[in-house]
């Protein structure tokens, strides 16, 4: 969930429910001021049926608003407000009334006065008021909101765009990260720590690279004068036990040549260093490398078969490409048996490579984890390879085993 969508979330839910409180608050508060105002009218009304007993000698009776009654001493009571309910003869119906009623002593009379208000004009008249109460607070909630919504748009405006900036940036473009400047003192000091992270990370990858190159290139040269000597002392009469010796460091300087130069290409594939520059149809170039490696199929007599139900086109670079599948296929018969076959199936989204082999305790999880490898003669990086090439490129492999041992490659594209 992005961040102003949850602050807009938020802003959404606590307005609802403030609008909620405030409405039934409200309501009941107007409600009260306005029986209070009713009781202050009611006192008034006393006031004048008081002055009009004391002037006129009449007590007043409107039913069911005004009564007034002469009682005896014994039957005088308290000011007191209470609710009644009456019926209402005109409207066929019972209405709701705030009734006061009070003892008065007037010209050593003792005089019981009732007054009542309708409560159901009460009602009607807090909703009159309500109604254009709330329409005017919903009214000033959504123009707050729409108003608060596009103020966010254009603070977080430079925001997005530095956010996408910094998505974008690649150490290999060699190029320092650019970041907007905002009138936000917190964004401000945020641009300034990613610039400054992101530089030392350039500085750093570019100096990790360039070590990586170097070593790799002054490894490879003490290894070329190893394999060089140890080819001009074949040359030479030597006893068996030494010719032995020699032949097994020979093969020993001959992994460790082919273990710098993988270890070399996975960092190159890691950092993305191989542009992607073609289309390339694996089917074109399956046909390729079948010619390629016939000499060694034949010697090892496995059968190839060779089926295709589409062309399998992916994005790739070419180097990496021919990598991939030389990897792959010289995998099938490295690790395959005298006699044995390689099963090989495309289609338009899928490459499928099987081949007999023997049993091994490999699994999807860890076949192609750097070094995993189950011949010693085998440096374990080819495999390794293939997943990093595929993982940079938008592809799926993987490894199943049942009769065959099969690694299939998936375009998730």
């Amino acid at each position: 969930m992005k961040f102003l969508t949850k602050i807009n979330r938020q802003y959404i839910y606590t307005l609802s429910i403030l609008l909620l409180l405030v409405s039934v608050l409200g309501y009941f508060v107007l409600q009260r001021i306005i029986i209070n105002e009713i009781k202050e009218d009611i006192l008034e009304k006393e006031y004048a049926i008081i002055n009009e007993i004391k002037t006129k000698n009449n007590t007043p009776n409107v039913y069911p608003i005004i009564l007034t009654e002469i009682i005896d001493k014994s039957e005088r009571q308290k000011a007191t407000y209470k609710k009644i309910n009456l019926y209402d003869e005109a409207e066929d119906e019972v209405e709701p009334y705030i009734e006061y009623t009070n003892t008065v002593k007037i010209n050593n009379w003792y005089y019981l006065i009732k007054l009542r208000h309708s409560l159901l004009d009460i009602s009607e008249l807090a909703i009159a008021i309500s109604i254009p109460l709330f329409s005017l607070l919903i009214l000033v909630l959504v123009v707050s909101f729409v108003t608060t919504i596009k103020m966010n748009k254009t603070v977080w405006n430079d925001f997005e765009n530095n956010l996408k900036e910094i998505e974008n940036f690649s150490f290999n473009k060699l190029q320092s990260i650019k970041l907007k400047q905002t009138n936000i003192e917190e964004f401000n000091r945020l641009n300034s720590t990613v610039t400054h992270l992101t530089q030392k990370l350039q500085h750093d990858y570019k100096a990790l690279k360039e070590f990586t190159e170097n070593a790799s290139h002054e490894i490879q040269t003490p290894i070329s004068i190893i394999s060089l000597n140890l080819d001009e002392i074949l040359q030479q009469n030597l006893s068996e036990q030494v010719f032995k010796q020699v032949i097994t460091t020979q093969n020993a300087v001959k992994r460790l040549s082919n273990l710098n130069k993988n270890l070399l290409l996975l960092t190159k594939i890691n950092n993305k260093q191989y542009p992607i520059d073609n289309n390339w149809s694996i089917n074109n170039l399956i046909n390729i490398k079948i010619i390629e490696f016939k000499p060694l199929l034949k010697s090892k007599k496995i059968k190839i078969s060779y089926n295709q139900d589409g062309n399998f086109i992916i994005r790739l670079n070419t180097e990496l490409a021919e990598i991939m599948l030389n990897n792959l296929i010289s995998n099938a018969i490295e690790h395959n048996i005298d006699n044995g076959k390689i099963l090989i199936n495309i289609s338009e989204k899928q490459l499928q490579i099987c081949n007999t082999g023997k049993e091994n305790s490999l699994t999807n999880s860890n076949i192609f984890s750097r070094f995993t490898k189950e011949n010693s003669q085998s440096c374990g990086l080819g495999l390794s390879i293939v997943k990093q090439i595929c993982d940079t490129h938008k592809l799926k492999i993987s490894y199943k085993k049942n009769e065959l041992h099969c690694f299939t490659i998936t375009s998730t594209t």
